[in-house]
């Protein structure tokens, strides 16, 4: 992976769209699938890895198409597409310099030239999105027809981005979001983007699968309406959504979070128990944990952070084989494995060259953050790993773990009688984000779709009905600990270079990304 600099876009994009389950197993949910022939009513799209770190596809809007490359997003609900007018920013992707410095042309739709633009402006009120990085894009809302593939979206809504305000520096790339229309920007909602696949007979089901595959492939994929079997290992487990904790509404893909753990040639450690919610985001690069777990981290791992939070690691970490252990939501089977080379990149001085430690060795970041709120996000580094099905219409993730650098496919389109189905899903903890900063916990919720109606999840164990799949919570805690000696304690050279060299008076940048991009709000930014 190259760094970018001065200018350049360090973009941090992920990818989304599809669906997934496969053969009964306990506590796993399946969809009933109709397999049909040529795969219809699915929409597949390829997912191009940018610089290791990003994933984009290529849509078409206007008639006479314009041709553009957008992030596909899973923690934001709007199309948003940049104005020429924005074009002067030197972080917009528009921008013909900055595009130009990674191989694409400037990434801009000019509405005078389709005939088809709608103003929906007068309607929905005026567009305006607030990026975590502290930048404000304003601009109109439009329609116009959104190739897709060989396909096409009729009057489809999105966001123009016409002015920046860009304190901070952040760099604004275009956005298509995938995630609920709750979540939609717009003071009065519209029909999504996923929404309008399904009404437009693109697809049955409001579903899709995310496959992003290994993080040094060249590509991805995305399928909507159906699953890819080969994709994965196994069956896919299925986990409740939670209500999000800041919205009080069930608007974001996030899950009861409920283990940690770390396998090393030492054995396992674990690293957390508890029951706090993660946002399973494609549009993040990096991993963000409430501030008590990323300490339990670290802690575990035989790791001290810097002065700014940033942990350190000799690359040789990497090589050894470790892993993560991701559980949720109490279930034996929805796990997944990542590597914890997943986790780690080289240090570079401003000059390019590797940063090093006391005896020379060069030295890794963990990417991994502390969170300014009280739920985790799992980025693009978690996401890799595996094969992930977001089922909209029933407020379901599934998961498996993914089969990478696979040519194999086997797709199945989901009928629009199956959604997630068959069995059950058991939310077996009490689902409590972790305390904010203000000191308080934020118990988490289930959404009741079936009945319209919004239940926390307590002790006392109520059944919840999640579509055809049902909830019940039994109890847990919202606390974790990292228990056993430290794994990195025969690897302490590694775990700790150079005796964890102070990176003060050093510039440096991590290797081909940026620090942290998240998606807040049905936003995105880049935080250099």
């Amino acid at each position: 992976m190259s760094s970018l600099s001065g200018n350049t876009l360090r973009i941090v994009m992920s990818l989304l769209c599809g669906f997934t389950l496969a053969e009964p197993a306990a506590k796993v949910v399946h969809m009933n699938v109709a397999r049909q022939q040529a795969a219809a009513d699915t929409l597949s799209l390829t997912a191009i890895n940018v610089q290791h770190a990003a994933y984009a596809v290529n849509i078409s809007v206007g008639n006479p198409p314009q041709y553009m490359s957008v992030q596909l997003d899973t923690g934001s609900s709007d199309l948003v597409l940049l104005g020429n007018s924005s074009c002067s920013n030197p972080n917009a992707l528009c921008n013909p310099t900055l595009a130009a410095s990674i191989g694409l042309a400037p990434q801009f739709f000019d509405p005078s030239k389709s005939n088809t633009t709608q103003d929906l402006t007068p309607s929905l009120g005026p567009f305006n999105i607030s990026y975590g990085g502290g930048n404000t894009d304003s601009g109109t809302w439009l329609a116009d027809t959104v190739g897709l593939n060989g396909m096409s979206l009729v009057n489809q809504t999105f966001g123009l981005t016409q002015s920046i305000d860009n304190p901070n520096n952040a760099n604004i790339i275009p956005i298509m979001g995938v995630g609920f229309q709750a979540n939609e920007a717009a003071q009065t909602k519209y029909p999504s983007v996923v929404q309008q696949m399904k009404s437009q007979g693109l697809i049955d089901v409001q579903a899709y699968s995310v496959w992003l595959n290994d993080p040094n492939a060249q590509a991805g994929s995305i399928l909507f309406g159906g699953i890819d079997t080969a994709k994965y290992s196994g069956s896919l487990a299925s986990v409740p959504m939670v209500i999000d904790p800041n919205s009080g509404k069930l608007d974001r893909f996030i899950i009861p979070w409920t283990l940690l753990n770390y396998t090393s040639e030492d054995g396992n450690l674990t690293l957390y128990t508890g029951a706090t919610g993660a946002l399973l985001d494609s549009g993040t690069t990096t991993m963000t944990l409430p501030a008590e777990i990323a300490t339990q981290l670290a802690s575990g791992l035989g790791l001290s952070p810097q002065d700014d939070g940033t942990l350190l690691v000799n690359c040789e970490l990497g090589t050894y084989g470790d892993a993560f252990t991701f559980g949720f939501n109490n279930d034996p089977d929805a796990v997944i494995t990542v590597p914890l080379s997943n986790f780690i990149k080289p240090v570079l001085l401003v000059d390019g060259s590797p940063q090093v430690d006391q005896a020379g060795d060069p030295i890794c970041r963990v990417l991994v953050s502390n969170a300014p709120f009280s739920f985790a996000i799992l980025g693009d580094i978690f996401m890799t790993a595996g094969y992930f099905v977001f089922d909209l219409d029933n407020a379901i993730i599934s998961m498996a773990q993914a089969n990478l650098n696979t040519t194999e496919s086997n797709v199945i389109a989901l009928a629009a009688s199956s959604g997630v189905g068959a069995t059950t899903v058991s939310a077996t903890v009490t689902v409590t984000a972790l305390p904010s900063a203000t000191g308080t916990s934020v118990p988490l919720q289930i959404q009741a779709t079936a009945t319209a109606k919004t239940v926390s999840i307590q002790s006392v164990a109520p059944t919840l009905k999640l579509g055809s799949a049902t909830a019940k919570a039994t109890g847990g805690s919202a606390t974790g600990s990292a228990t056993g000696s430290s794994a990195a304690a025969t690897k302490s050279s590694a775990a700790n270079p150079g005796q964890q060299p102070s990176a003060q008076g050093t510039t440096f940048i991590v290797v081909g990304l940026v620090t942290l991009m998240t998606i807040l709000g049905g936003s995105c930014v880049l935080l250099a």
